[in-house]
């Protein structure tokens, strides 16, 4: 029996997450969360709020928690939460906090000694519970020439991302522009797929496009791979950090 098998990220090293579940593969769930959580030795609360979600699951699945064991399990590393650090004087900088997905497996205490040993941290190929992250595609497809594809992204520059107060397109945020019949397809990403404000920027969006002839519709594709980097913003998204007091 496998809880959680779409492996949430968590917000720790893909190191520590594994040092985490070799101290406690083979305990019974109660007893893994308490030793995560409280120790003693090296502690490790995210896999222990991971087991507080797949004990709530056992129960609702009719089970009894304490016949479970923590019978194996997986860490993978994910990409990491870029966020905006800002200090005193105007001046601001990235911090970038690691994740990684982890899978725990979760048997009857029953099943679990009459196996005799914990199944083995899976290192093959990802199979249908690991699944495979989508392929970075090789270059990013060419914009088509139109004179709705070049309003629709000149309308883009008026969408100002909340937390760093510059326009999308300069952040490198839009990876592509297209226009099929009457919608616009953008091709977006953000500094990290955690990020928060998704919903907010793709109201931003429709409401900059709302105006304009020729688009009755807009469809946002999030493509977060390859992963945004600073580097992918343009020179005048650079200055206009600078101008605020960003170091990049």
């Amino acid at each position: 029996m496998r809880l959680c098998p779409r492996c949430p990220q968590l917000r720790v090293t893909e190191v520590d997450a594994r040092a985490g579940l070799r101290a406690v593969v083979g305990r019974p769930v109660i007893s893994a969360r308490a030793r995560l959580r409280f120790g003693p030795g090296r502690t490790c609360e995210p896999i222990a709020r991971l087991l507080d979600r797949a004990i709530v699951q056992a129960e609702n699945a009719g089970l009894d928690p304490q016949m479970l064991v923590l019978a194996g399990g997986s860490a993978q590393a994910a990409e990491d939460i870029v966020r905006v650090r800002r200090k005193a004087h105007g001046i601001a900088d990235w911090i970038h906090s690691p994740t990684c997905r982890v899978r725990i497996v979760l048997r009857p205490a029953g099943l679990y000694a009459t196996a005799g040993a914990h199944a083995p941290e899976p290192t093959g190929p990802p199979g249908p519970e690991r699944p495979v992250p989508a392929a970075a595609p090789a270059d990013v497809p060419a914009e088509p020439a139109g004179e709705h594809v070049i309003a629709v992204r000149e309308a883009l520059f008026d969408v100002i991302d909340p937390d760093l107060g510059v326009n999308i397109v300069d952040l490198g945020f839009v990876r592509a522009v297209t226009v099929e019949g009457r919608t616009a397809v953008i091709t977006m990403t953000l500094t990290s797929a955690a990020c928060p404000v998704t919903r907010v920027m793709e109201d931003q969006i429709r409401a900059e496009l709302a105006p304009l002839s020729g688009v009755d519709e807009v469809r946002i594709d999030w493509r977060w791979t390859p992963a945004w980097r600073p580097a992918d913003m343009t020179d005048s998204g650079r200055e206009q950090l600078r101008a605020i007091g960003f170091t990049v």
